[in-house]
């Protein structure tokens, strides 16, 4: 028991069945609980091995600052890689009013990243401020292994044939994260029957794929997916491709599976995060989920029309400006200077760094009619210097288009739908625009993130984080301002946040663009 601010005794002792954990009373009366253990570490002979639930227990535990951050090196656009980091990194947070009322909607996050960077510790992802405003809601926020702790292909090196898992541990432990919270929420005063999943990025693709992979059915019951869907996913031919695994072997000399297994967490952290003469480490190499392992047993597409999500509602949505957010790795005083060939390269610096060479295939692949589509797209942005041209087609490639396909194929089945748009744009910098990422600080209504929001508009954070807590409460994202329309086939009805804080109803917005450039989806699940 502490005392909260009004000096009465509030009970902060939440019992689990791995143990009892003491939280924090935060301002406002917010209770915390940060670095709860949700699996055993996955170190030792558990080192890129499924995760395993925890043992019971009954231990006091103070819960009172976040875990460890999975493996990775220091990166100026994600905040959380600057805390600790290691191989014990499975621990959640979670956030609430009170522990007595156990009806609370549960709102899980699933941090963004690349796959690569990124955990809960990121100031970004502070539960506290939606709980302050919504004192009815629980929100957890889950860390999870990335980069070549969470994504790498051990399968095919000498000894390594039991570790099919490795290639998709991060779903893995985000469906143990979910089973945790399953059998642990009514304690934190959380409904385990009424989770909502949503994530951003990385995180929005991890979401989309727990709508279809067979051990997450019953585990949440809606789900929200910002920037992020099933094209953020490898074939074994694209994994093959990043050769990550082969540069870890490279740089520790490892031969085979004993050898990477016999390597001291620093000795996987020096060679993971080490930088090369041209800027680069292993840890920059991409890497995704792979989808091609049985895991997900189908084209995730095809799962989605054949009813495999078809009772969760589904929000998703993109940002007008998405790619502008890598822009800042490139941007130089000289750069709109340079030639078109100069460009070329630093595209390919670009790719590099942030993409896979798989949507330039879908290119080389493309019909002839499709390629003349492309070049419409490209022309209809007129005298649009180079790279802000590549950002465009970025933005509705890599991000809108598979968004849109992810809506259609939910809502044939059947499903509610809900596709939203937002505009509001920073003003960080003058290019910066709407881009990746600057969505979150008005969902999870935190004014003090800056970033990637600029100055954060507080009546719109308000309406925002109202809707995507009312759509856990409820599974309709409906307020008193607003009545959200369902995304249909026929209408493709999408509310578009607007960059005057604004939100407003509008049938297929970008009407031509979704024409010209919709077909190329289907290269990227090939």
């Amino acid at each position: 028991m502490e005392k909260g601010n009004n000096m009465k005794e509030v009970n902060t002792s939440a019992k689990c069945f791995n143990g009892i954990y003491e939280g924090v009373i935060e301002k406002n009366g917010v209770i915390s609980f940060k670095g709860i253990p949700y699996a055993k570490p996955p170190v030792g002979k558990l080192r890129w091995r499924a995760p395993e639930p925890m043992e019971p227990g009954s231990g006091v535990f103070r819960a009172s600052s976040f875990g460890k951050s999975s493996i990775q090196y220091e990166c100026f656009s994600e905040p959380a890689s600057s805390n600790e980091t290691g191989e014990d990194c499975l621990t959640l947070n979670v956030w609430t009013g009170s522990l007595e009322d156990s009806d609370k909607p549960v709102m899980f996050y699933i941090h963004g990243g690349g796959f690569s960077w990124g955990g809960t510790a990121d100031p970004l992802y502070n539960g506290q401020y939606i709980v302050e405003k919504h004192k009815d809601v629980v929100v957890v926020t889950c860390n999870y292994r990335v980069g070549l702790m969470g994504f790498a292909d051990f399968s095919r090196v000498p000894g390594g044939e039991s570790y099919s898992d490795s290639t998709h541990l991060a779903v893995l432990d985000i469906i143990q994260g979910l089973k945790w919270v399953k059998e642990n929420i009514r304690s934190f005063g959380g409904n385990p029957d009424n989770i909502t999943v949503f994530g951003e990025s990385a995180g929005g693709a991890l979401t989309s794929i727990l709508l279809v992979v067979k051990a997450a059915e019953g585990l949440f019951h809606k789900a929200v997916i910002q920037s992020g869907t099933f094209n953020l996913t490898y074939t074994q031919e694209d994994s093959d491709r990043a050769g990550l695994v082969q540069a870890l072997m490279e740089k520790t000399s490892a031969e085979n599976m004993q050898d990477l297994l016999d390597l001291s967490e620093k000795e996987i952290t020096d060679a993971y995060t080490a930088f090369d003469d041209e800027g680069f480490s292993i840890n920059d190499i991409c890497v995704m989920p792979l989808r091609d392992r049985g895991f997900i047993h189908e084209n995730p597409y095809e799962a989605l029309r054949n009813g495999a999500s078809k009772d969760i509602p589904v929000i998703i949505g993109t940002n007008k400006d998405e790619w502008r957010y890598w822009a800042t790795v490139m941007i130089d005083t000289d750069h709109f200077k340079k030639s078109e060939e100069e460009m070329a390269e630093d595209i390919r610096l670009y790719e590099k760094y942030i993409a896979d060479e798989k949507y330039n295939d879908a290119y080389v692949c493309a019909s002839e009619e499709e390629k003349k589509n492309l070049n419409s797209f490209l022309e209809s942005l007129g005298d649009m210097d180079n790279i802000w041209k590549y950002t465009e087609l970025g933005n509705e490639t890599v991000f809108r288009m598979p968004s849109i396909a992810l809506a259609y194929n939910h809502k044939l089945a059947g499903g509610d739908t809900y596709m939203y748009y937002f505009c509001k744009e920073s003003d960080n910098f003058d290019f910066i625009g709407a881009c990746h990422a600057s969505e979150l600080a008005y969902i999870f209504n935190n004014p003090e993130e800056k970033v990637y929001s600029g100055t954060v508009d507080k009546n719109l954070a308000d309406s925002m984080c109202s809707i995507w807590v009312e759509f856990a409460r409820s599974g309709k994202p409906d307020t008193d301002q607003i009545t959200w329309k369902q995304y249909d086939t026929e209408t493709r009805a999408t509310m578009i946040i607007g960059n005057d804080g604004s939100l407003k109803t509008e049938n297929d917005p970008l009407r031509e663009q979704r024409q010209l450039l919709e077909p190329f989806v289907k290269y990227y699940l090939k």
